[in-house]
């Protein structure tokens, strides 16, 4: 009879913790989250510091390009509870269609685009003006209609009176990251990227420093004004909204904020960050 009571007083307890169903609990403590690649070591350091808070929270992340993850979500059924955005052509897709509650999405991080070419400035551009000479040849943009860094570098040149001057030169690539090896193959004249896809191959904890495969000429968005915003929600399927919530609300805490900034890699100097 002592013993009956004393697994009864036990399992008494555990309802009293956990609630009804233990089971609960343990789907309560676990989130999964898509996370772009050009934001992923700061994602990192983020969660490194997240965990030693929450050791009980068990976190899953899916990474990749950010218009890939974005197509698993649309289109092969994926579900993460979070979904992180590098600008708003890869979020409002999923607001269309019903995927996301837009009440969740609020900006993580600002992004800008910058004007790069291949290691050692070949062709000696130093302006962005400079992308209207005759003997420069080709320029890669990530496609405008589906990718927000070349949607919004083709509002900049138009806004400098620059597209009509150069809009035969361009190569429109599927992703940000294919205009990168554009440059880095030494393929083209010069390109336009997300400024944090510098540093998408730094792992982290690493120095946030230019990789010197590329030249960085200048930071566009600082020359028109503005700044993309990087964005994150919840997917309505979510069945952790509270949590998600919680993480997400660490996201943008100052602390995190802090490390966001350091990956943005403002102290980056244009022109000057491997002179010829």
């Amino acid at each position: 009879m002592k013993g009956y009571l004393a697994s009864l007083s036990a399992l008494l307890l555990l309802v009293n913790v956990f609630g009804c169903n233990p089971g609960n609990f343990k789907k309560e403590k676990e989130l999964s989250i898509s996370v772009p690649c050009s934001i992923f070591a700061a994602f990192c350091e983020i969660l490194d510091a997240y965990k030693k808070d929450n050791p009980d929270v068990k976190i899953s992340f899916d990474t990749g390009n950010t218009i890939v993850l974005m197509r698993k979500v649309l289109n092969k059924g994926a579900r993460p509870d979070i979904y992180i955005a590098t600008g708003p052509l890869e979020v409002e897709p999923l607001i269309e269609k019903g995927l996301v509650d837009p009440q969740t999405r609020v900006t993580l991080t600002q992004d800008s685009i910058i004007l790069v070419t291949p290691a050692g400035n070949p062709k000696n551009i130093q302006q962005i003006s400079d992308l209207a000479r005759p003997d420069i040849k080709g320029i890669a943009i990530p496609d405008p209609s589906t990718n927000s860094s070349g949607k919004f570098a083709v509002e900049a040149l138009k806004k400098l009176n620059l597209w009509d001057k150069i809009k035969d030169k361009v190569v429109f690539t599927e992703f940000g990251r294919h205009t990168r090896n554009y440059i880095t193959e030494n393929k083209i004249d010069a390109g336009i990227l997300y400024r944090s896809c510098l540093f998408e191959d730094l792992k982290a904890y690493d120095e946030v420093i230019a990789p010197k495969d590329m030249f960085v000429v200048t930071d566009i968005l600082k020359e028109t004004g503005g700044e993309i915003p990087s964005s994150v929600c919840i997917l309505k399927s979510s069945k952790n909204k509270k949590l998600a919530q919680g993480f997400i609300d660490y996201m943008i805490s100052p602390k995190s904020r802090a490390v966001m900034d350091k990956w943005r890699g403002k102290e980056i100097t244009p022109c000057k960050v491997y002179p010829k």
